[in-house]
Order: C-alpha cells, then sequence, then structure tokens
C-alpha cells in the first residue's frame, strides 16, 4: 500500500513485467532484429564502403585505350520489372606488356536503378561491332586493375544508404534496447528502487550528472562523414559536367550540398573542440533529486579562469515526449511543458570558476518517468553570455514531486538582476516595440530568424540536389519524397527570412501587416471591441544536438474565436511571457 502510494506520488511508471516474461520478450527482440542489423551493416561494409573506396583510388588510374573482345548487356525479368548487368573482356598495354581485363563498372551485379546499365551494356556493345576502341582506367602501380567506366552512381549508392539507414539503424537500435532492457529492469526492481525511482538510472545514482555533450560529438561526427562523404564525391563527379553544359541551376544545389556537409563538419569540430576545452563537466544537484513544488538547484565547475562580469544563462524545461501519426506515419515529438530562465551566480574557486543556481518548482508538474510511448524528462541547459568562452551544455536531471527544498543555494535564478537586460536583448534581435499614444507600434523585420533557418535552406538545397542528381536513376519515388522535403523546406526557410511583421495595438483596436519582400502579403485589422484577450502560443521548435529551443508567439483573441499574430519567432517561454506583460501593460487588453 505504502510502496504504491511512492510510486504514484513519484511518476513512476507501472510496475515492470515478471523476470521470466521480460527475458523471453528481450531474447526475442533480439532474434527479430538481428537480420536487420546484420543485413544494413552488411550493406554498409560490403557494398557502400567499397564502392566508395575504389571509386576514391580510381580516380588515379591511368587512361589507356583499350580492344574489346566482347560485350554484352544481359536482362533478367520478372513479372514486374527487369534487371540489367554488363558482362566485357578487354586488351590494354601497359609499359609494353598486354593484359586482359573482364572489370566493367566500379560496382558489379545487375540492378533495375536507373539506365546506367542499359546505356554502358549498349555503348560497348556498339563499340565492339564497329571494332572502335574504348577507354580503359588502369591502376599503374598494378596493371591488372583496370576498370571500364568509373563513375560512382550516386543515385544507386544513395538508394543503398537508405536500407543501411532504415535496417541497420532499425535493427542496431532494437539490438541496444534488449541488451540495455534486462538490466534496467533489475535496476528498477531493487527495494531502493521502487522508493527513490532515480537510484534506478546509474548516471544519476550519485549525484554526478554528466552531460549530453558527449552524445552530440558522436552524432556530430556521424552526420559530418555521411554528409561529406555523399556531398564530396557527388560534385567531383558531376560538378564538372553541369559546369561545361551550363547547369548552374544544378551546380548552386551542388553547392548547398556541399555547404550542408561543411555546415556539420564545423558542427563536428566545435563540439569536439568543447569538449577537449572544458573536459566532463558534472552537475551536483541540491537537494538531491529537484523537487516539484520545491527547488531544483545544482553547482558545476568550470576548468576556465573566473574573470569579473562572467554571465551564464540558465534553463530549465519540463518536457514531453509523444508518439503522433500523420499521413500513415508515426514520428517521435516533443514539447515543453514547463520552462523557466534564470541566470546562475559566478564565483571564483580555488581552481577555475564555479556556477549555482537554483529554480523554485510550482506544484502539478509531472515527475520523470521512464521512457515509454510517452513519458516526461528535466532537462537543464547551461549557456555562457560570453562568445568568446562558447560554453554550452545540457543536463538530463531527476525531478519528483518530493516538494525538497535547496539546504546551500539561496538565490533564485529567476530573479537574478542581470535576467532582464537578457531578456530584452533576445526581443530586440527578433523586433522593435515602442509606445505610441493609447498603446504600442511592434515592428519585427526582414531576416529576424535566419539563424533558426539556414539550416532548413541548406538542408532543403542539398535534398533538392539529390532529388535532381538521382531523376532517371534511382525509382521515381526516392526522388520525390526528396524533392519534395527539400523543395518544402526551402520554402520555409524564404519566407521565414524574408517576411516582416508591423502591428499596431491600442485603444481604437489591432491592424497588422506582413510583406514578403517588401509586398503586401497579410492585412488585418479589427476595433477594440472585437478583442479578448492576448495569449502567448508555441510556434515551433528547433534541436541542435542536445540542445532543445522553442519559439513562441503571441496573439489577439477575438471574441469570435479568430487569432491574430502580432508577434513571432519569440526565443523561449520567459521572453515571451515578458513581451506579452509589456504589451498588455501599455495596452490595457486583458493576458
Amino acid at each position: 500500500m505504502g510502496e504504491s502510494r511512492i510510486r504514484k506520488n513519484l511518476g513512476q511508471p507501472k510496475s515492470p513485467r515478471s523476470k521470466g516474461s521480460s527475458t523471453g520478450a528481450y531474447w526475442l527482440l533480439a532474434l527479430f532484429a538481428t537480420p536487420f542489423a546484420a543485413f544494413g551493416v552488411g550493406m554498409l561494409l560490403l557494398s557502400v564502403v567499397p564502392a566508395v573506396y575504389d571509386w576514391a583510388r580510381m580516380q588515379a588510374w591511368q587512361p589507356v585505350p583499350a580492344a574489346l573482345v566482347s560485350a554484352s548487356l544481359d536482362r533478367s525479368s520478372s513479372r514486374k520489372s527487369s534487371s540489367y548487368g554488363v558482362t566485357a573482356r578487354y586488351r590494354y598495354e601497359m609499359a609494353g606488356q598486354t593484359y586482359v581485363g573482364e572489370r566493367v563498372a566500379v560496382g558489379s551485379g545487375m540492378d533495375n536503378i536507373g539506365d546506367f546499365q542499359e546505356e554502358l551494356g549498349r555503348r560497348l556493345e556498339a563499340a565492339q561491332r564497329d571494332g572502335r576502341t574504348v577507354t580503359a582506367w588502369v591502376n599503374t602501380a598494378n596493371p591488372q586493375e583496370a576498370v571500364l567506366d568509373r563513375s560512382l552512381r550516386p543515385g544507386l549508392l544513395m538508394f543503398k544508404m537508405l536500407f543501411v539507414v532504415v535496417f541497420g539503424g532499425a535493427g542496431l537500435g532494437m539490438l541496444y534496447a534488449a541488451w540495455r532492457g534486462p538490466r534496467s529492469e533489475r535496476e528498477a526492481r531493487t527495494p531502493q528502487a521502487l522508493a527513490q525511482p532515480w537510484t534506478a538510472r546509474r548516471e544519476w545514482a550519485d549525484n554526478s550528472i554528466r552531460s549530453n555533450k558527449r552524445y552530440e560529438v558522436w552524432v556530430a561526427w556521424v552526420f559530418a562523414v555521411v554528409c561529406n562523404a555523399v556531398a564530396w564525391p557527388v560534385l567531383a563527379t558531376h560538378g564538372v559536367r553541369a559546369f561545361s553544359r551550363h547547369d548552374y541551376a544544378l551546380l548552386a544545389l551542388f553547392a548547398a550540398m556541399v555547404l550542408a556537409g561543411l555546415g556539420v563538419l564545423v558542427w563536428a569540430l566545435r563540439a569536439t573542440r568543447d569538449v577537449l576545452r572544458f573536459g566532463d563537466v558534472r552537475l551536483v544537484m541540491d537537494p538531491f533529486p529537484g523537487a516539484i513544488g520545491g527547488h531544483v538547484g545544482a553547482t558545476l565547475a568550470l576548468p576556465v579562469a573566473y574573470q569579473p562580469g562572467m554571465q551564464f544563462a540558465v534553463t530549465l524545461s519540463c518536457l514531453r515526449h509523444y508518439q503522433s501519426r500523420s499521413g500513415g506515419k508515426t514520428e517521435s515529438r516533443e514539447t515543453v511543458v514547463w520552462q523557466q530562465q534564470g541566470m546562475a551566480q559566478v564565483n571564483a574557486r580555488t581552481v577555475g570558476t564555479g556556477l549555482s543556481f537554483r529554480f523554485h518548482v510550482p506544484s502539478g508538474l509531472p515527475a520523470t518517468e521512464a521512457a515509454d510511448t510517452e513519458y516526461h524528462t528535466w532537462r537543464v541547459l547551461v549557456e555562457s553570455g560570453d562568445p568568446a568562452l562558447a560554453f554550452e551544455r545540457t543536463f538530463e536531471v531527476p525531478v519528483y514531486a518530493t516538494g525538497g527544498t535547496s539546504q546551500s543555494l539561496a538565490e533564485d535564478a529567476a530573479r537574478h538582476p542581470g535576467l532582464a537586460g537578457m531578456r530584452d536583448a533576445a526581443l530586440q534581435a527578433v523586433g522593435h516595440l515602442e509606445r505610441t499614444p493609447g498603446g504600442v507600434r511592434l515592428y519585427q523585420p526582414y531576416g529576424r530568424a535566419w539563424k533558426q533557418t539556414i539550416v532548413w535552406v541548406l538542408v532543403g538545397g542539398a535534398f533538392v540536389a539529390v532529388a535532381r542528381l538521382v531523376a532517371g536513376e534511382a525509382p521515381a519515388f526516392f526522388g520525390l519524397i526528396f524533392g519534395l522535403a527539400g523543395g518544402a523546406m526551402l520554402l520555409g526557410g524564404f519566407y521565414a527570412v524574408a517576411n516582416s511583421l508591423t502591428v499596431e495595438l491600442d485603444d481604437r483596436g489591432v491592424r497588422s501587416e506582413r510583406r514578403l519582400l517588401g509586398l503586401m502579403l497579410i492585412h488585418h485589422q479589427a476595433p477594440a471591441s472585437d478583442i479578448a484577450r492576448l495569449h502567448v502560443a508555441e510556434s515551433y521548435s528547433t534541436q541542435t544536438g542536445s540542445r532543445h529551443e522553442t519559439f513562441y508567439r503571441i496573439e489577439v483573441v477575438l471574441k469570435g474565436g479568430k487569432k491574430l499574430t502580432v508577434a513571432d519567432s519569440l526565443p523561449g517561454r520567459p521572453a515571451a511571457d515578458h513581451m506579452l506583460a509589456l504589451i498588455a501593460q501599455k495596452t490595457g487588453y486583458r493576458k
């Protein structure tokens, strides 16, 4: 009775299944996942990587004329499709020695991805009939190695990578869950874990909490390697051809792919430099765990020299993770349930700099929960206000309804004197609010959201480039998916940076104008008698590595239920609430 009440109050999920049933389920999961993981990893190691490696080394091979002994286009048909392959034998000379080669292309075997095999086979057959020589690319270090066509075939490469990511990623993820699950359940069944669920997580048990930076470094480097492994070979293979044909649109798309790859590489290098500079920074909570209806506070030490005037912003967020279905697809999402911003107290230590902060958390918020289809987590983001220091860490912390309070941290981070200046600077970066007779006028200029949308533009351009590149080579649905997704990102990014918003809100009512590159796009007007209230609404969220940012808008709600946006692109709920309070105070409208 008492144990179940503790679990309910602390937000612990239902008791785990019996040991026997759980173990059997994890074994079944592992057996189910193994073929998927083997297929994905095998495709990567036995097909994709060797093809890219061979293509790279073939770029240094020398061209020599070769006489075709035989050449044929082979076909294998089924009721739904036909696959093609090319076989050939050819003679060539290198350093006075005659050799016979049989390798036709970088990859071997038959496929139906585009018309590469058909074109190559017909070209070689025609050359043999006419008695013409063809060009063979020969490895001067080992003249027995030669190939007739050294094209990379990015369409086929991307098609294979789709299977690597989907099958390999799903299989490895399930294998990890099957390996980690039994251990997690054993830890969660101990009497101490039932009474104190935060002790079931090994990374929390000793109240020395590591940040998510190490995961960010791994993710950044994986993306950097994959993006650049695709972008640069595609540019090298097709860039010259596009330039010779004066296809500048395709060159621009190739440039977008390369820029996206370089951007991810810069992210990986910065994340690595950050880890090398600051090391493994640990968060020590006070109280431990953080308390709903009480305090969430912590201290951490940085291995950098203390300087007067150092500022560190701290954001505490409660996030809801859930799954939603749209268009037949299930997507994992996360939204901010509650968020508070503040600034840390900074003090000199014997070695380095110490930070401390404390927030009051209201009652009624959800506690930390074990991962399921729907659960809640709590995160702490600490970042420096000095761009030269460039410190940023995200910590996932345990927060439960214990009502505990801090024993050594007295200062409330949300009441720090420097917080108002930080919020004002964030709001001034996205708009200009001025007092007018009876109300306010707000102008939000073009380009206010460029930092959030530059990634959309680069990734969208890369997607469109891939769609254009694989047109006619990969299956139609492959290019269609990339083209639609990339086009939507490009249009969304263009709109985000190319629109401006002007709003006048006073005792006469509300008037708003949204322009696109100076041209009137949307105009709204409503009298004061129709205005019911002002409120804050969530617009969108972005995530880079472990950094999660949510942007908000302020809306005028009319009595008929219609909503008019009076401000957008507001970074964080506290900043949005601050602007809402300013507007309500100066206009007299209810919030």
